[in-house]
């Protein structure tokens, strides 16, 4: 599925716990003007498909927002309790040898093209498994927050190609490169990150010195099934950069911490960088040598801007 309209809200649906729905944004119906999506078909005037409800949407510069039943939405701050999931299994083996532009979009659950989008208490996953690359959300846009979110998958499941972006409050799985992207800054937010196989987290793409591209992983939460058989990252493109701060690293992480590319040696000028983490996989005296320790923690400005806490797509209520 595709986004192409700007300042969009995706409201996804959480089961209400307690009865209680708390929040600033907290409704249990559509804002006024919302584009409905409704599979009952029991809201007047919604669309029964996602798909539909998408088309719907203008491509005005007008803020717009896409309210997906069935359920309750609470603008929760955890995931756990979503109940709207946009599910496929296409990989780039399923995509016709004859196609040779634009393969890993066509493997995509969820693309967004647009700048200026927020979703929230989504599940977005792709399903194909450990086949090669098969994605299940790509942002390409500018100016997206993606808040109590859940993206599954297991090679390139978080396709973070443009930005600045934001990912608060999110579950991200995967066993290979499944945070990949080569031109975003993306700031991620007390994300749970759980690794489901080996391999590495994060593939950032920067490929000059020019390239804004950054990953912060500040405040996450790293487990997954195997002591060691994960790492942090590895540099698709010759001037990756990617920090891991403040963050529990479990013992899935390898004492090493980082990989190179397919055995390429070209590592002068990564930026690998760890700062204030705790855990059984945080030990940094086995790290790499083309990795590092910051004295400081990475501000958040670098990768928003210093005007973040004003942006319409920056909930600063994830936080």
């Amino acid at each position: 599925m595709q986004l192409l309209a700007s300042l969009v809200t995706l409201v996804g649906l959480v089961a209400v716990v307690d009865g209680a729905c708390s929040g600033p944004n907290a409704r249990i119906t559509p804002p006024a003007g919302a584009i409905v999506v409704d599979a009952s078909g029991a809201h007047a005037g919604s669309f029964r498909t996602l798909t539909q409800g998408v088309a719907k949407l203008s491509t005005s510069t007008a803020q717009q927002t896409l309210f997906v039943y069935p359920g309750y939405t609470c603008d929760t701050k955890s995931y756990a309790a979503n109940q709207v999931a946009i599910t496929q299994a296409k990989a780039q083996k399923d995509i016709p040898a004859s196609i040779i532009k634009n393969r890993n979009d066509l493997t995509t659950t969820l693309l967004l093209k647009s700048n200026n989008v927020k979703v929230y208490n989504l599940n977005v996953a792709n399903t194909a498994g450990n086949v090669g690359q098969a994605i299940a959300v790509k942002a390409d846009g500018a100016n997206n927050g993606f808040y109590a979110c859940k993206f599954t998958g297991y090679q390139d499941t978080l396709y973070a190609n443009q930005g600045p972006n934001l990912y608060a409050k999110s579950y991200i799985s995967g066993a290979v490169d499944f945070v990949f992207g080569q031109d975003a800054k993306a700031w991620f937010e007390s994300c749970d990150i759980v690794s489901v196989g080996k391999g590495s987290i994060a593939a950032n793409g920067r490929d000059s010195a020019t390239n804004p591209s950054e990953f912060v992983f500040n405040n996450a939460h790293v487990t997954g099934n195997g002591v060691g058989t994960t790492y942090l990252g590895r540099p698709w493109k010759a001037y990756s950069r990617a920090v891991w701060q403040n963050s529990d690293l479990s013992n899935v992480i390898n004492p090493e911490g980082w990989q190179k590319w397919n055995g390429d040696n070209t590592v002068a000028n990564v930026y690998f960088k760890e700062c204030n983490n705790r855990g059984a996989g945080a030990a940094t005296n086995k790290r790499v040598g083309f990795s590092g320790r910051l004295a400081n923690t990475v501000p958040i400005t670098d990768i928003l801007g210093a005007n973040y806490k004003t942006q319409w797509w920056v909930d600063n209520n994830f936080l």
